[in-house]
């Protein structure tokens, strides 16, 4: 008797490992469709995401993803996002497609493919405090704010890069244990 239900769980684990590789897999083949040029070009590492529905608004709003739209095949699916980068060391401010997130990860942006994604990395589903849901759509990222602790925590006590402009318009990003800077012109890619 032990046996058979020891065989149902670890079938019912091959059959949800399945599924999650068929669903990485569907979205690698149409990564193209659920994203936009555009987006590249919006990145922007930024020191905090907002923690509130009124202040995501008001962010979307500075951020104005609506004038990039215009540049998409579907431009009204072009929102803003506030999502961590896949290393979970930096917060990205980022106009793109919105997408369906599930398994309880943390919403993340994914410069390679230029695409909003989980981050298979993290477990929001076990947070104290608004843990994430098995599915839900990334730009109501906000709702999740451990996700971001994630990287206030991985960075605690680091030297880390940090960017700012200067008014010529160039981010400047340096390093302070090495104490080493360059300039990088914000019309080129960053990769994340």
């Amino acid at each position: 008797m032990l046996k058979k239900r020891v065989f149902k769980v670890y079938s019912c684990i091959r059959i949800l490992m399945v599924c999650i590789i068929l669903h990485s897999e569907a979205k690698t083949v149409v990564a193209g469709s659920n994203s936009c040029e555009v987006t590249r070009s919006t990145v922007q590492v930024v020191n905090g995401c907002p923690d509130s529905e009124k202040s995501w608004r008001e962010a979307a709003v500075r951020k104005k993803c609506d004038v990039h739209a215009k540049q998409c095949s579907e431009p009204e699916r072009l929102v803003y996002h506030c999502v961590i980068n896949p290393n979970i060391n930096q917060m990205l401010e980022v106009c793109a497609y919105a997408q369906n997130i599930v398994g309880g990860k943390c919403t993340s942006y994914s410069s390679s493919g230029n695409v909003i994604q989980e981050n298979w990395s993290t477990d929001c589903s076990e947070f104290k405090e608004n843990d994430c849901p098995l599915f839900y759509r990334s730009n109501v990222a906000y709702k999740y704010q451990g996700c971001y602790q994630l990287i206030k925590k991985s960075t605690a006590g680091t030297n880390n890069s940090v960017s700012s402009r200067n008014p010529d318009n160039v981010v400047v990003f340096t390093t302070t244990s090495a104490n080493i800077s360059s300039n990088m012109s914000t019309n080129k890619h960053v990769n994340m």
